[in-house]
């Protein structure tokens, strides 16, 4: 990705841009087949998460309510019961059963790759690349005051903001707290389930292979615990400034707005235009979020 954006950075310098000669990579990887089955009816329900004493169902969740009330962390701690209060509310039981699924197949790896080189070649095509000069021009006001005050070279803040999000075209309208929920109740089963699917089809089993299921289980392992802390890190994050946890939406990974924050780092966004709210979708705080936390965090 570094490479990336080293180059987008030196295509928008250069302004006069040639015809894109970039080649398409080819991949080896079989395309995988929609899954046509009937997703499992998973719903986030509060008796997933405390039993009848409100004690938790597992040590997830008990490590998520600790991390919740803990004295120390991102924003304000929440307590218990305002968190359990949040599942009264019938948004909080919705499950993005797709986008669960196929994070959670054993494919799910390769099939980002394959999204992201992708995703490379499409934003070094020629009009991508205008776009982001276009788009320099455009907030060249904010940005040099961004490149003064962070120290963040202004076609860097553009390439990063052109990666993640295409220039705020595509920040996801996903209920973040439901992504982290479903990913801590319901990922194991999720991955059972896209395993079978794709047994089902005859496809080979990539389980077969002891040292990948190995990998996989420490991938969702893994996953649990960055939801947990990402999830504790949301609520956190909008008590302390007064916002509703069930109304912060974006990719299906989490992230958040033009920059595409993950709960964990809103720590470091910044209200720009002073207007009393700090506004990822708003382009003076997107860009000031994404210059500091470049001069806090990146090398």
């Amino acid at each position: 990705m570094k490479t990336l954006l080293t180059i987008l950075s030196l295509l928008i310098i250069a302004i006069n841009i040639p015809g894109n000669t970039f080649l398409h990579q080819k991949h080896s990887y079989r395309k995988i087949k929609k899954v046509s089955e009937k997703l499992p009816p998973w719903i986030i329900k509060k008796n997933l998460i405390v039993n009848s004493k409100l004690e938790p169902t597992n040590d997830l969740i008990k490590s998520l309510i600790v991390k919740l009330e803990a004295n120390e962390g991102i924003g304000t701690k929440v307590t218990k019961m305002e968190f359990l209060r949040l599942f009264n509310r019938r948004e909080s039981r919705i499950v993005y059963k797709d986008k669960l699924t196929k994070y959670a197949s054993p494919y799910s790896q390769i099939l980002q790759k394959i999204e992201n080189n992708n995703n490379t070649n499409y934003l070094l095509k020629e009009n991508k690349i205008l776009e982001g000069v276009k788009f320099l021009n455009k907030y060249a006001d904010i940005l040099n005051l961004a490149e003064r005050k962070y120290g963040i070279y202004k076609q860097d803040l553009v390439s990063i903001l052109m990666w993640e999000s295409g220039l705020g075209k595509f920040t996801g309208s996903s209920r973040v707290f439901n992504i982290f929920m479903a990913q801590i109740l319901f990922i194991d089963s999720a991955q059972k389930f896209a395993h079978n699917i794709l047994m089902k089809k005859g496809s080979a089993d990539p389980f077969a292979d002891s040292s990948f299921k190995e990998q996989e289980q420490k991938r969702i392992s893994h996953r649990k615990i960055y939801a947990v802390d990402g999830l504790a890190a949301l609520l956190r994050y909008c008590k302390e400034k007064k916002m509703d946890p069930l109304e912060q939406k974006g990719s299906w990974g989490g992230a958040i707005g033009y920059v595409q924050f993950m709960p964990f780092n809103l720590q470091y966004a910044v209200d720009a235009d002073s207007d009393g709210v700090i506004n990822l979708k708003e382009w003076p705080d997107a860009i000031y979020s994404a210059a500091n936390y470049l001069k806090i965090k990146g090398n």
